[in-house]
């Protein structure tokens, strides 16, 4: 399988760790991510009102506007789906450590604590989506498509908590398109580092979810989840959970002996 289809999209894989997580009782999280899975595209029109008539009169001005509309719809779908998928994230880690904890260390720290203890994150070929984010996230920092004063932490979810309160807090920059602004490289890099993000954040929660229910099992809808499966080659379709979330975001799996 090429690389372009090895891995589902980040809306399939929402849906899919929905589906798994639902059944271990993780109903509000299940939530978030399949309203995360279910946004196809925000509806958005740049100067929408156009009260100076610019479409009318001045032909750059309405290019700049299509150009300026085009490169934030990009940029809006992906921030809004991140949303979403940051707030299920939230709910686990509010759920997951107490109020004490919480407020003596913060979500984060918690978090990054915990997964402290693997050598890794329990997740196939995790190490190119963290080479991946890395590289859009130097990208963006070289191109000035992105100001990040902070000192960059190692961990990849400690940089994502930065720039999501950019989001937040109204800090984060928006992309020009590259035809009216020629000091910037192409802004595409912005609207993939958030995407990159959003992978980073679910791949988090997999492996939470992994660590505190790890020998539980899950109806999987292992034909589904999977385009190389066939049912009919398997007695059952209930897996240990840890088998299905180290691999959801495949399209593919290995069979099963």
């Amino acid at each position: 399988m090429s690389k372009k289809t090895k891995y589902k999209c980040i809306h399939e894989h929402s849906a899919d760790l929905a589906i798994i997580i639902n059944q271990l009782g993780y109903e509000d999280l299940h939530n978030w991510l399949m309203i995360a899975s279910g946004i196809k595209k925000v509806d958005f029109s740049w100067n929408r009102f156009d009260k100076t008539d610019s479409k009318e009169w001045c032909r750059p001005a309405y290019e700049y506007d299509v150009a300026k509309g085009n490169i934030s719809q990009l940029y809006i779908n992906q921030l809004t789906v991140f949303n979403y998928v940051w707030g299920g994230f939230e709910n686990l880690l509010t759920r997951r450590y107490s109020k004490n904890q919480i407020k003596k260390n913060g979500k984060i720290n918690l978090c990054i604590k915990e997964l402290a203890n693997l050598d890794e994150l329990p997740i196939k070929d995790y190490d190119v989506f963290e080479q991946r984010f890395s590289f859009f996230f130097n990208y963006c920092l070289e191109n000035e498509l992105l100001e990040y004063k902070k000192q960059v932490p190692k961990d990849k979810i400690k940089i994502i908590y930065n720039i999501r309160n950019k989001f937040a807090h109204g800090d984060l920059e928006f992309p020009e398109d590259i035809e009216y602004n020629f000091n910037f490289k192409n802004p595409v890099g912005l609207v993939k580092l958030i995407n990159c993000s959003t992978r980073i954040v679910l791949f988090h929660i997999q492996s939470l979810i992994l660590i505190s229910d790890k020998g539980s099992t899950v109806y999987s809808f292992l034909n589904n989840m999977f385009t190389n499966i066939d049912l009919d080659d398997y007695g059952d379709d209930l897996f240990p959970v840890e088998f299905i979330l180290e691999n959801l975001h495949m399209k593919e799996i290995n069979k099963v002996a």
